[in-house]
């Protein structure tokens, strides 16, 4: 009866061990997908904390897509105070040494130059958003830009001045940065090369706040065109101080020439050429109604909006290829590592950004729809 009672109770525990290890197999088997971590170094307060806002709304936009589509991402956001050297540093940090992040994005190159050695050292792809230009192709293997190339930018904005509004001589006021100094050399590059003459170039630092001696000197060089490389918000009153002047002369820009540059400048702005950033029109649609959807108001530029979604899905995309992170962005980035994308041209008007329709520098431009 003993002996029968034993047995019994060893075929039990045989049978509930078994279905634990089942169990237990099951659970093993149910293994929920790994979170890819992605960390975002944002300008999220200071003076240009409103386009770092812009940025991270596409970036929800884009998470929010993912997961419905069931792709298990998460973003991480940390703040560099407005291009702070010192808290983009703790930032990139923290998100490689803490929170293991598989890959990196921030808004601009000038962002990236503090933490691109950081990044290279612990083999972790960094995304610039914005822009483009040479210190990526030269930052290291693990930097990567989704950008516009400042190059680019300064080249066709020379050829425009030259072929296209049909200046000759002009005068180069930049600010010590580097992309004023990057954008400014190829506009005179660009420009020489066409047959153009630049006859006076200075340089100041971006806290100045009196150009009037450099324009006074420009105004009796009857130049017919000034490309002026500053950053704002000083750049306001560079503009006002032309105008004050009353120097009659074709300005010319780049992508420094913000909103809130234009408005500072009131009518001083009027009839400036610039090359800017865009968003292609169905893509900007597509962003502003989701935008609208999920906020409840206009997005403020929907091309920073775009530049936040589609680092984002870049990252996705290459997440999908099922090779690691640096392999794949470099299959759709190239070699280089950047998407070096060409801006278009705009003129302000009415204190708006207006396209400038041209052929291929050839004929008089035509002013066509804003953005």
């Amino acid at each position: 009866m003993r002996k029968g009672l034993w047995i019994g109770i060893g075929l039990a525990i045989i049978v509930l061990v078994g279905v634990g290890v089942f169990v237990g197999r099951g659970k093993v088997g149910k293994k929920e997908p790994e979170v890819i971590k992605i960390g975002a170094i944002l300008p999220l307060t200071g003076d240009v904390a409103i386009l770092g806002e812009e940025v991270k709304k596409g970036m929800e936009i884009a998470e929010e897509e993912a997961k419905n589509e069931g792709i298990n991402i998460r973003i991480i956001y940390e703040d560099d105070q407005s291009l702070s050297p010192v808290a983009a540093v703790n930032a990139a940090n923290k998100l490689i040494q803490q929170d293991k992040i598989k890959v990196g994005l921030t808004m601009l190159v000038e962002e990236s130059r503090p933490i691109a050695p950081i990044f290279n050292r612990a083999k972790v792809p960094l995304i610039v958003l914005w822009d483009s230009n040479r210190f990526i192709k030269e930052a290291g293997e693990y930097i990567f830009s989704n950008g516009f190339s400042t190059e680019k930018a300064g080249e066709i904005m020379g050829k425009f001045a030259y072929f296209n509004l049909k200046l000759r001589k002009v005068a180069i006021v930049k600010h010590v940065d580097p992309w004023a100094e990057i954008i400014s050399e190829s506009f005179e590059n660009a420009f020489r090369e066409a047959g153009g003459t630049v006859v006076y170039k200075e340089t100041f630092q971006p806290t100045e706040t009196d150009y009037r001696t450099s324009i006074a000197k420009i105004k009796k060089m009857k130049v017919d065109g000034i490309y002026f490389a500053l950053i704002p918000p000083n750049s306001a009153l560079f503009l006002k101080q032309v105008r004050e002047l009353n120097l009659p002369v074709t300005l010319l820009t780049g992508d420094a020439l913000i909103q809130d540059v234009i408005d500072a400048a009131g009518e001083a702005a009027e009839g400036v050429y610039f090359t800017n950033i865009f968003t292609e029109p169905k893509k900007a649609s597509m962003l502003t109604e989701k935008y609208e959807k999920k906020y409840g108001k206009s997005p403020i530029d929907v091309t920073l909006v775009s530049f936040g979604y589609d680092g984002i899905m870049l990252v996705i995309k290459a997440i999908r290829m099922g090779k690691p992170l640096k392999e794949a962005l470099i299959t759709i980035l190239g070699e280089d590592r950047s998407a070096d994308r060409v801006e278009k041209i705009y003129r302000v008007v009415k204190g708006r950004p207006k396209e400038v329709e041209i052929e291929p520098f050839i004929g008089n431009p035509k002013e066509k729809g804003g953005i």
